[in-house]
């Protein structure tokens, strides 16, 4: 019995790593700000549709506001990680410009065509009706 209590506490410790992909593609990306809607670069967020590019403890997000009430945000790293280049928005679409892969992020960033990461989101928490919680 001891040494079944004995391997169980082994596999445990070994199970605590930060080495646990996110998203199949990023390991060790966390986020966890708090953005204010009345600062000047966050207002395109305040309309219906709007948007909003910014760097955000380090990495570049870009934030959709979906409709009236609901938010996405999306780093804009390749998920292939090809490249140094941005990925860019072309309507519900993310493009990464070095492979020209596609991902939409009204589906929660899922490659068109079915293969491959999904583009990294992150959850978006309207705290208040001036600010809102990036996490990951």
């Amino acid at each position: 019995m001891k040494k079944v209590f004995f391997l169980v506490i082994i596999l445990i410790s070994f199970s605590c790593s930060d080495n646990i992909p996110v998203n199949n593609c990023f390991n060790g990306v966390n986020m966890n700000a708090i953005i204010d809607l009345t600062l000047p670069e966050f207002q395109g967020l305040l309309v219906p549709d709007g948007n909003s590019q910014n760097i955000i403890q380090g990495r570049n997000v870009y934030i959709f506001r979906v409709g009236a009430t609901g938010y996405r945000a999306f780093d804009q790293q390749c998920p292939e990680r090809t490249c140094n280049s941005l990925m860019t928005i072309e309507g519900v679409e993310i493009v990464c410009p070095c492979d020209g892969k596609k991902y939409n992020y009204l589906t929660d960033g899922v490659p068109l065509d079915g293969e491959g990461c999904n583009a990294l989101m992150y959850l978006v928490t309207k705290i208040n009706s001036s600010q809102l919680r990036i996490s990951r």
